[in-house]
């Protein structure tokens, strides 16, 4: 079971494993990052991140990689406090589920940065590094992968949007946030970023040719948590369909979007490879090629 969660592309195919679990080290697949953690104390300051997020993402959720790279010391700062710091390493520092929430989501906000600068911010990783790239985080070794397990295991009982949206620089996770999480105004961020999500034909896709509402790989394993809010709200035993639980869940402009994949099949998005980062310049002799905006 450790050698599955191991690998970036089993967070579907071992959903209740997940659900059982906590977050669980990840034996490492590739070579650790390393970072300095001499006289490093415990903080939980995330003002590195707020600066790096500014920096380094753009309006629509992709990496700026000038940005990055002018901001890495700040990022490096940040992660160093959250190698020391956590809810298992530093409970006190997060007494609340939503403060342990928002913890991890600003970790895979701040390490996907971090995998994504060290990769070169290249239009491609390979998913299965990536996810299972070792690091310290929380007093532990850890990886991308094992965070979602934490959010996942956090919000079983709460908000699945708050898994759903879990950020990164991929085309699989949900855009990167302007700013850090923080616990009180959690929901509210979440929901946000949701919605972001949902309405991001890169991420949530609709395919015309096969007839499929794909879902990034966490939505897709939140999809239980959907139906059973949708059944909060409206009642019903197991009646409503997932694209119509998301359709009542989401708002404009996500909404206009589901709307045209009703009778569509949903479906879980296979792994993809692409970053979530402009596409370069490609020059030709004497002309510039299409820039991506």
């Amino acid at each position: 079971m450790r050698r599955a969660y191991a690998n970036a592309l089993g967070i579907v195919l071992i959903l209740p494993a997940i659900w059982a679990s906590g977050c669980q080290p990840v034996p490492p697949a590739a070579e650790p990052v390393r970072l300095d953690l001499a006289g490093v104390k415990p903080s939980a300051d995330v003002s590195d991140l707020a600066a790096v997020l500014s920096a380094a993402v753009r309006q629509d959720g992709r990496v700026n990689p000038d940005g990055l790279k002018q901001s890495i010391d700040r990022l490096d700062a940040q992660l160093k406090l959250l190698a020391v710091s956590g809810p298992t390493a530093t409970p006190p520092l997060y007494p609340t589920a939503p403060a342990r929430q928002a913890y991890w989501l600003n970790a895979r906000a701040a390490w996907s940065l971090k995998l994504a600068a060290l990769a070169g911010c290249p239009e491609r990783v390979e998913p299965e590094k990536f996810m299972a790239r070792p690091f310290t985080l929380d007093g532990r070794i850890l990886s991308l992968a094992a965070i979602d397990q934490a959010l996942l295991a956090e919000t079983r009982n709460g908000d699945f949007r708050v898994a759903a949206a879990a950020p990164g620089v991929r085309v699989d996770d949900a855009p990167l946030p302007a700013t850090p999480y923080e616990a009180g105004k959690l929901r509210q961020q979440a929901a946000e970023m949701f919605t972001r999500l949902m309405a991001d034909g890169r991420r949530v896709v609709l395919d015309i040719d096969t007839q499929q509402l794909r879902l990034p790989p966490m939505l897709w394993a939140c999809r239980e948590g959907v139906l059973a809010e949708y059944r909060a709200r409206y009642g019903g035993a197991g009646q409503a369909t997932l694209l119509t639980a998301l359709l009542a869940l989401v708002d404009e402009p996500a909404r206009r979007r589901l709307t045209d994949a009703v009778g569509y099949e949903v479906v879980a998005q296979p792994v993809r490879t692409e970053l979530a980062v402009p596409k370069k310049e490609i020059y030709f002799p004497g002309k510039v090629g299409k820039i991506e905006p």
